[in-house]
């Protein structure tokens, strides 16, 4: 009996050491996504029940680019966490994503399509062959008459054209099917190609004392992912505010599909380590400047980009400056960083088009003016000035203008070189015009001594075809010399503005409705008459 016994208490005790150690996998969906703007940090929680003894859990299906010193596990439950370790599994691939099954769906309904069209294509040259026999055979009978003849070929003739109409058309669906077919499949190729890649696990070794429910909480940080922020800015008249849609591009390549997730944005850097960082001396100096020579166009605040002398410049300047639904979105701060918290689950694939969300609708105050360069173009651009833009957590990124639901060009928010105002173009207005006109009885070429004096005068007018009054800075230039030998100087400037280290002269003008207004800028070049100066 004793001997019994201990043979019963044996196998109990090696079936319990053999259960030790063993791995037991389980689910651990993401179910929230913090998006940083380069990381993403994925949490999600797995329930399981803990047994008595040291058990190593898997949580597999998660994304091969995790970072290893970001992983953070926190169990709840009779059991301690004795230790947690990262490997990426190359044996299984995870389950198709909903992508690649969408694609596939696709396909079988092109080769559908393909299918009926074969075999309408072929009903229709049965009917071909079926015509021209029979014409062939009528057509070879003696005994037909001249009016028989006739109405053979009519009726063939008109039957033949609506079969040889019906195949081109047939035709040519086939081959758009097929290319469109071509077109997914390669696509398909590709997320086919994505997926093989491993997937990664984190294994968590776990000591209970007896059975229980179990929760692991796990988060950790991935590289491939990120969101890029952007702004519809939005004018309906001069006299209302702006409105700036703010909204953010969310991309990821995380190797998983983002299913029903809560999505938080954020423009911290993510915490890949739980070490305490050092602290580096910081330095600061003044930002220096450097003017150019040439005028320089300053839009939609950025500043040192040397304008064209032509006027197709000034309008790609001007243009280089589809509206996604209302989601709810709350706003946090932390000091410097502030985060996004989208409260709509989103679905988001790996490796597919960004998704668009909208964070904020502002409206905010503005101001409205005209701005033209009549030297490089003959249009008037309305500008908005938008202050206190600070307030509005904006980074830098693309900005999409419309003005009265009209949309008139790309700009950049430059939050690094803005002031405290930000300027936006809103587009051309053909209601007012300007001109630049020389004046050839002011200009004239002398010479007095050793040297050649060229004297320069342009007449510049603005006309207000509008029913209100406008205000419209006008902006040209006067030369700058960089050699010794030559002197610039000022004759005329009707009152403007002449800042003497860019050579931009500025007018501000104020017209009245159906009003001409006029200035005019003169001045004169003094160099070597044995040397040639390109003026104008």
């Amino acid at each position: 009996m004793k001997k019994y016994l201990f043979v019963v208490f044996f196998a109990i005790a090696l079936s319990s050491s053999t259960l030790e150690g063993q791995e037991k996998y389980v689910q651990c969906p993401v179910s929230h996504v913090t998006v940083f703007r380069q990381g993403a940090q994925l949490s999600g929680a797995a329930e399981f029940t803990v047994q008595p003894g040291t058990y190593d859990y898997v949580a597999g299906g998660l994304s091969p680019y995790i970072d290893p010193n970001s992983i953070q596990v926190r169990g709840e439950g009779d059991f301690m966490v004795m230790g947690v370790t990262h490997r990426n599994n190359y044996l299984e691939n995870p389950a198709e994503s909903a992508d690649i099954s969408s694609l596939r769906e696709k396909i079988e309904a092109i080769d559908l399509k393909i299918e009926d069209e074969t075999t309408a294509t072929e009903v229709l040259l049965e009917k071909e062959r079926f015509l021209k026999a029979n014409y062939d055979v009528v057509t070879n009978k003696s005994t037909i008459t001249p009016e028989q003849l006739k109405g053979l070929i009519e009726i063939y003739g008109t039957n033949m054209e609506t079969v040889k109409s019906a195949l081109l058309k047939k035709t040519r669906i086939l081959k758009e099917l097929r290319e469109e077919k071509e077109k997914l499949e390669k696509q398909l190729a590709g997320s086919l190609d994505r997926s093989k890649m491993p997937t990664g696990e984190i294994v968590v070794t776990i000591a209970g004392n007896r059975s229980a429910n179990g929760r692991l909480n796990l988060s950790y940080v991935v590289k491939n992912a990120g969101w890029r922020p952007s702004y519809d800015i939005r004018v309906d008249d001069i006299s209302d505010p702006a409105v700036i849609v703010y909204k953010a591009d969310i991309w990821q390549h995380t190797g998983i599909e983002w299913k029903d997730v809560k999505v938080s944005l954020s423009n911290a850097a993510p915490m890949t380590s739980g070490f305490l960082p050092t602290l580096e001396p910081w330095f600061i100096d003044f930002h220096k400047t450097y003017a150019l020579n040439e005028m320089v166009v300053t839009a939609y605040g950025s500043k040192g980009a040397p304008a064209s002398r032509q006027a197709k410049a000034v309008e790609e300047v001007m243009e280089d400056m589809a509206e996604s639904a209302p989601m709810p979105v709350t706003v946090s701060e932390s000091n410097i960083s502030f985060s996004f918290d989208v409260n709509v689950p989103k679905t988001i694939a790996t490796g597919g088009k960004p998704e668009s969300v909208e964070l904020q609708r502002l409206t905010v105050p503005a101001t409205y003016s005209y701005a033209a360069i009549p030297k490089l173009a003959s249009t008037a651009y309305l500008m908005g000035y938008i202050t206190d833009w600070e307030k509005y957590n904006l980074l830098p990124g693309q900005s999409n203008i419309y003005f009265s639901n009209t949309f008139t060009g790309k700009g950049y928010i430059n939050t690094a070189e803005l002031t405290d105002t930000l300027r936006v173009s809103l587009g051309a207005d053909n209601s007012i015009t300007v001109k630049r006109d020389r004046r050839t009885d002011f200009t004239s070429q002398k010479l007095i001594g050793t040297n050649r004096v060229e004297t320069l005068s342009f007449l510049i007018s603005v006309r207000n075809n509008k029913s209100r009054e406008v205000t419209i800075k006008l902006r040209d230039q006067i030369p700058l010399s960089q050699n010794s030998n030559i002197t610039v100087e000022a004759v005329e400037l009707s009152g403007g503005s002449h800042n003497r280290v860019t050579g931009e002269v500025t007018w501000d003008l104020s017209v009245a409705p159906r009003e001409t207004k006029e200035v005019i800028l003169t001045y004169s070049v003094r160099y070597p008459k044995n040397q040639k100066v390109i003026l104008e």
